[in-house]
């Protein structure tokens, strides 16, 4: 009965240690709860096996109940390293995992614990002492047992160091809080070391239970006292009054607990008493009312998005977000309010400024690309109704001599206006031109004009309100009208006005662009009419003239002297080359008026090119000129035409014989080159400047002579070789050095034969 006193030094610990985890245990939803409940019960389970070890007379029973209380021995380092974290913030920061991996090492070392007597590695020798009032084991720990003590001061020390860094970071008001937490942790770590390295307490035992228990009840105080849930409050007074948006924190039940100086003026209720009342109440009286009580019916299972409230003369972002403890259990909920209305107002200036840029836009590239004035002013307006601001668009031209607007497009929301092809005259004209000779954009209100108007009463009986008039000018002349027409009377802003001045800007230069462009396209086709038509009717006498020359050079009107057959023949060589420079502006007027139809064709190039050189080699031998012709054997057909091809070489052959030297040579070639074929004439001939390589292959020019011989002809010959190479799919190009020659070239595409007569069989 000796035992019974030190007995009840670790009874009682364990029975308030018990107390106090079902009083955390009701608490467990807070961050740090539930380790702080196991703490306690592992501190409770230990000093009752202790006790029941100290009363227990038999040695089985006392190492029985000995090696029991590790269960909760073995808890006790992680569950600080836990509370730890909670109280300091960094719960979240640990995976969860990890949170529930920590003991797994101590669950080791408990079955090492519990089965020594198979091992001895826990406790290496055991054996009775009798010295004390009661049965007491005299141990060896082993090296099972040192692991474990290495382990769960390592769980202590870190939670230790989380606390010191916590209190040294906390803000003043936190400071006594995370210092008693610290003193709770150091208290039974310093105890179990005394205890360990020898030092004995009176009742020469074991004080780490109920030093941990001192502990506990010391984190519970602070916990408690302190309201010290979290070192990192959700909301405390002095971040919620600094707050420049407004805060409102609510219970579970939708009760108001917490609520700062500037909630109520961005709701706009003017209440004294808010703490403890119902927000979906006094929510009532808000300008905002039944927007906010549709956010606070709605579900707080997650946070929700943002949601911007407008009445009209100001605008509030209000964002709800729940609050939740470390289990998920809703606890309350977090209500943001923020004044956006100069975001708004600056969100709807942006808004309108892009609009106005994308339809500025839209009529850019219809106006960059349009052709003919009627449908670019029907796709003009068609964009500018359909933007929406504005319910009828209609352009008027002025005709100044006549004094009358003709209505171009007048275009609504349902399509084509009744306006449309209507022609202004008399008074309502006259007023509308004087408008627009302002040179400045005018906002009419309809109500405002004369009910006798015929326009303004037809405007009316459609229900249109504003009209909206800007003009149309070009050289400091009225050409058009541009009228904006809407049902709800507007406002002219110095945007609006810069708007419609650029769309007038837009429209009318499109407009003089279509006319200058319809006007050089008429120009072009009388050229191409005069061109043809002149060169048609030259070349009727020209042929006479080369007719009848030839005529009177075979003698059958008679003998000639050689004087004469001498003038004859230089008659027939000019007569010659009239004709072929006639025959160039023919075809070249063809092309261009697009009567130019190639047909493509499997083409043999060598043979086409013996031909081409058959025909121009006499001219070749009266210059004294060598030509010779390489042809690879094997080389692919072309797609190609076979007359148009013979024409461009004739064309490039007939230059190189023009421009070459005297006893020169000339050289014609053929090279594959992968999927393309090129043909080259080369000559030894005076060549090319740079500068003029690429001009000869414009219209109506010629390369300059180095020698300032004049050059002849119309310089038409390479510019229609170009356009007969480009319809064949080819290129064409040149490359000289002057002085040293030039090679002309042309590339042409290879034909596949198997596959032009698989298109033909299936033709």
């Amino acid at each position: 009965m000796a035992a019974i006193p030190f007995m009840m030094i670790y009874l009682i610990p364990a029975i308030v240690a018990a107390v106090l985890a079902v009083f955390m245990w009701q608490r467990r939803y807070y961050r740090g709860g539930r380790p702080f409940t196991l703490l306690l019960i592992a501190i409770a389970w230990w000093n009752l096996c202790h006790a029941l070890s100290i009363i227990d007379t038999t040695f089985e029973g006392t190492l029985f109940w000995s090696l029991l209380q590790n269960l909760g021995i073995v808890l006790i380092g992680p569950c600080w390293l836990l509370i730890a974290l909670a109280y300091s913030g960094e719960w979240w920061r640990v995976p969860r995992w990890l949170r529930r991996g920590i003991f797994v090492p101590e669950f080791v070392a408990l079955i090492f614990a519990l089965t020594n007597n198979l091992h001895n590695l826990w406790w290496s020798t055991v054996v009775a002492d009798t010295s004390r009032p009661f049965l007491w084991l005299s141990v060896t720990r082993g090296p099972a047992f040192w692991a474990h003590s290495v382990y769960a001061y390592v769980c202590l020390a870190v939670g230790i160091i989380v606390l010191i860094r916590s209190s040294w970071q906390a803000p003043p008001i936190h400071r006594l809080h995370s210092r008693l937490m610290l003193v709770a942790a150091l208290i039974p770590a310093v105890g179990n070391i005394a205890f360990l390295s020898g030092v004995r307490v009176p009742w020469n035992d074991d004080p780490t239970p109920i030093l941990l228990l001192i502990s506990a009840a010391l984190g519970i105080y602070t916990t408690v006292r302190y309201h010290l849930f979290d070192l990192a409050p959700l909301a405390e007074q002095e971040v919620i009054a600094s707050l420049p948006d407004g805060l409102i924190i609510l219970d579970s039940r939708g009760l108001i607990v917490e609520i700062n100086q500037h909630a109520p003026r961005l709701l706009g209720i003017e209440k004294e008493r808010w703490i403890g009342r119902s927000l979906a109440h006094l929510v009532r009286n808000s300008p905002f009312g039944n927007d906010l009580q549709h956010i606070l019916q709605a579900n707080p299972s997650s946070a929700n998005r943002p949601s911007i409230l407008d009445n009209g003369t100001r605008a509030i972002e209000v964002r709800f977000r729940p609050l939740q403890s470390a289990t998920g259990i809703a606890t309350g909920s977090l209500l943001l309010i923020r004044d956006v209305s100069e975001r708004m107002r600056a969100e709807q200036e942006r808004s309108r400024h892009i609009a106005a840029l994308r339809l500025i836009n839209a009529i850019a590239r219809s106006a960059n690309t349009a052709q003919e004035t009627n449908s670019l002013l029907n796709t003009i307006a068609r964009i500018i109704v359909q933007e929406g601001h504005w319910e009828r668009v209609s352009i008027g031209l002025i005709d100044e001599t006549k004094q009358h607007i003709t209505v171009a497009v007048d275009y609504t929301v349902s399509g084509p206006g009744r306006l449309q092809g209507e022609v202004i005259t008399g008074l309502p004209a006259a007023q509308l031109i004087k408008r627009i000779r302002q040179g400045r954009p005018e906002l009419i209100q309809l109500s405002e004009l004369d009910t006798d108007d015929p326009l303004a009463a037809g405007l009316h009986r459609e229900g249109l309100q504003s009209l909206l008039v800007a003009p149309l000018r070009h050289d400091h002349q009225a050409t058009g009208i541009l009228g904006f027409a809407g049902h709800e009377p507007k406002t002219m802003t110095p945007a609006l006005s810069e708007l419609v001045t650029a769309i007038g800007e837009l429209i009318t230069d499109a407009i003089i662009r279509i006319r200058l462009y319809e006007q050089v396209q008429h120009a072009d086709r009388l050229k191409t009419t005069f061109l043809a038509t002149v060169s048609h009717e030259l070349r009727t006498p020209l042929t006479s003239i080369i007719g009848y020359t030839d005529v009177l050079r075979r003698g059958i009107l008679g003998e000639l002297s050689p004087e004469v057959q001498e003038t004859l023949g230089y008659m027939r060589q000019a007569s010659l080359n009239l004709m072929r420079q006639i025959n160039d502006i023919l075809e070249f007027s063809r092309i261009e008026a697009g009567q130019l139809s190639i047909e493509i064709e499997p083409v043999e190039v060598g043979a086409i090119i013996q031909n081409v050189v058959g025909q121009m080699l006499p001219q070749a031998r009266e210059r004294d000129l060598t030509v010779n012709v390489t042809i690879p054997p094997d080389i692919p057909q072309i797609a190609a035409n076979i007359g148009r091809l013979e024409q461009v070489l004739i064309n490039l052959l007939s230059n190189a014989i023009k421009f070459n030297r005297p006893q020169g040579w000339i050289e014609i070639s053929v090279e594959p080159r992968g999927a393309w074929l090129r043909i080259n004439v080369k000559d030894s001939g005076v060549g090319i400047a740079p500068e003029d390589q690429e001009r000869i292959f414009a219209e109506f020019q010629r390369a300059r002579s180095p020698n300032g011989e004049r050059v002849h002809g119309v310089g038409l010959g390479l510019a229609i070789c170009r356009r007969l190479i480009t319809h064949m799919g080819g290129t064409i190009g040149v490359t000289s050095t002057p002085g040293e020659g030039s090679v002309f070239y042309c590339d042409l595409p290879v034909i596949n034969v198997e596959q032009m007569v698989g298109k033909r069989a299936d033709a």
